[in-house]
């Protein structure tokens, strides 16, 4: 079927597809660099919240998962709403979702209630799950020549924001002194900033490029079902390499990253020490992009997985062999696994969308993202429970190795295959 862009998302006759292509990316990297400064301090500040709270690392790791876990049950609606009413609004609802999570989050360590902030973590998953959408945004109208190239470029919004989001949380430490609990206090501006970020989208957003592309016969069908994409994520073997590859490139950065606060903490490092070593860790991840991107279209972007894979194995065994009151070796491990993640996850998304028809593309997506959120929602869940059982070089090594076989097994899929 073919879609019209909805009312009111009006293209002038005498603008190409190219010329909406570049207004949508202009949009997209205004919002993500306001979600990108906020979001950058969730998850390590809610298991530091956490652990204050209830004294367990087990149970920061909990805090840590439910953010993953909302992220799981948030995709595939949000999916679904885009489906039906464009990116505008499935992204623009998981921000403001996020944002009414992150407000929970404060209630939660302001009334020393645990469950509160279980449900905050909950809800702000919704803006995870929103922010996984834009990368696809990205690319909805692109060419199939410039899939990397687009997804690329849009880490141009998360560069400085991602650099400096950590590095205020010290700054920002300073919201309600004296009122609001330890830690809390960045949550405060963390909720206005992913409030404004989906005010935004749904403002910018126009027109929007996923129903544009339908309109323009991109897209022509929608699957009736989600199983129906779940089914071609079983059925095509390189759609189901890309998608086993994102699940473990995201689960291993994000077990690793969230964890190396409380390591780091255990180190007894300070506050701001904490948040200058995650921005290393973000600048990694976000920095490379346009150049993962370009790559992955110019070079293949099953090369550039392996890439990924690989640095981030290198990441784990730096991070397992780093002692909690070392910050120098602690940031060089998070560096290897920010420029891991990033090789390895936008060349996993542009496999993925080069890789499915365009019918049910969409679907393939939300699909995709649901399992890698539910991978990491166990990951996270998992490595409270690893940390306690084992410290952090006992996680670390458990996750290089996981990543190891799954190069193995995507390098062997290589050669076999002609890889694009």
């Amino acid at each position: 079927m073919s879609v019209k862009p909805a009312d009111g998302e009006t293209v002038r006759g005498d603008e190409s597809p190219r010329t909406v292509q570049r207004r949508v990316i202009r949009s997209l990297l205004l919002v993500q660099a306001v979600f990108s400064l906020m979001f950058a301090m969730a998850g390590p500040l809610i298991s530091l919240i956490a652990e204050r709270l209830t004294g367990s690392a087990g149970k920061a790791g909990l805090a840590q998962a439910m953010i993953y876990c909302g992220a799981v049950l948030f995709s595939v609606p949000l999916a679904s709403l885009s489906m039906d009413r464009g990116r505008r609004s499935g992204i623009a609802a998981g921000y403001l979702t996020g944002a009414a999570g992150a407000a929970a989050v404060v209630l939660g360590a302001v009334f020393s209630t645990y469950v509160l902030l279980l449900i905050g973590a909950v809800a702000l998953g919704a803006a995870l799950a929103a922010g996984a959408q834009a990368r696809y945004a990205a690319t909805d109208l692109a060419s199939a020549d410039r899939l990397g190239r687009s997804m690329g470029v849009l880490s141009w919004s998360s560069i400085a924001a991602a650099v400096l989001g950590p590095a205020l949380t010290g700054a920002f430490a300073g919201i309600g002194r004296g009122v609001l609990p330890e830690f809390s206090g960045p949550y405060v501006a963390i909720a206005a900033g992913l409030a404004i970020s989906g005010v935004l989208v749904f403002v910018t957003l126009r027109p929007d490029p996923l129903l544009l592309a339908r309109s323009l016969d991109r897209e022509t069908t929608a699957p009736p079902k989600f199983r129906t994409a779940l089914a071609a994520v079983a059925g095509d073997p390189p759609v189901r390499r890309a998608v086993l590859s994102l699940m473990i490139v995201h689960a291993t950065m994000i077990s690793l990253m969230n964890m190396a606060s409380i390591h780091l903490d255990h180190g007894a490092a300070t506050l701001a020490t904490i948040g200058v070593v995650i921005s290393v860790h973000t600048a990694a991840m976000f920095l490379p992009g346009p150049l993962v991107g370009y790559l992955s279209d110019r070079i293949g972007a099953h090369r550039m997985l392996l890439i990924g894979l690989a640095l981030e194995v290198a990441a784990a065994i730096t991070l397992a062999a780093a002692p909690a009151h070392d910050p120098f070796l602690v940031g060089l491990g998070l560096l290897l696994l920010g420029a891991g993640w990033s090789a390895g996850y936008l060349s996993g998304s542009v496999l993925l969308t080069a890789s499915t028809r365009s019918g049910i593309r969409t679907l393939v997506q939300g699909a995709s993202d649901f399992l890698v959120l539910l991978t990491s929602a166990g990951g996270a869940l998992l490595a409270g429970v690893m940390v306690a059982l084992w410290g952090y070089g006992g996680l670390s090594l458990f996750w290089g190795a996981v990543v190891a076989i799954v190069f193995v097994r995507i390098a062997t899929a290589a050669r076999r295959t002609s890889p694009e």
